[in-house]
């Protein structure tokens, strides 16, 4: 995961991280247009097919996610070696989602267990990325919580406004807390480990 050029210590020069309450707020507003931009698929029918419609979702997340959420990585050129992580990330997202929803065949809290397998992954993936292995129940617990209140807001809105608007909704509020918890994950690991810490070994 080092090939992303994401681990370590920014070198002397490089933009700091944001504090973290900017990173959530930023997380959730970027994050949150393209989601609505992603949704906006869904909304207005532009794409037909079960599949076309997923694939075509998961394209916009993968090609425009990783760089809107660039900004919060403090690694030099990050608006170019973040987003293939990204994309990687959200691949690994959207697999363990799919495998859950479609074997459970919508069924059984499918999207909430989805969800978990997929942002378990998820958050793995962007530790290795930036050299980070503890605090993965922290992380998880964090993006878990945020990712599920934005979704779950989203659907309320979605059952009390339907039609495109509320598909458009549920898209931004989604965004929203998933973004949200993106931040905080990001902001997480690239906190300056405490000195009393002892290095974790390399597995």
């Amino acid at each position: 995961m080092k090939c992303f050029g994401l681990a370590g210590s920014p070198p002397p020069g490089s933009a700091a991280p944001r504090r973290q309450s900017s990173s959530v707020l930023f997380g959730g507003i970027s994050f949150s247009v393209v989601s609505l931009l992603a949704y906006s698929i869904w909304a207005f029918r532009l794409v037909p097919g079960t599949a076309g419609l997923y694939s075509t979702t998961a394209l916009v997340y993968v090609g425009l996610g990783g760089l809107a959420l660039s900004r919060l990585v403090a690694a030099p050129g990050a608006w170019k070696r973040f987003p293939p992580c990204f994309a990687l990330a959200f691949l690994a997202y959207a697999a363990g989602w799919c495998v859950l929803w479609f074997g459970l065949r919508g069924r059984y809290q499918a999207d909430l267990f989805g969800a978990a397998a997929g942002l378990a992954a998820m958050t793995w993936l962007l530790q290795r990325a930036f050299g980070r292995t503890p605090g993965f129940l922290l992380l998880f617990a964090g993006l878990f919580a945020l990712h599920s209140a934005g979704y779950y807001l989203g659907e309320q809105l979605y059952a009390a406004v339907r039609g495109p608007n509320g598909r458009l909704l549920w898209g931004a509020a989604h965004g929203l807390g998933f973004g949200a918890g993106l931040g905080f994950v990001l902001h997480r690991c690239q906190a300056p480990a405490p000195a009393n810490t002892a290095p974790h070994p390399s597995a």
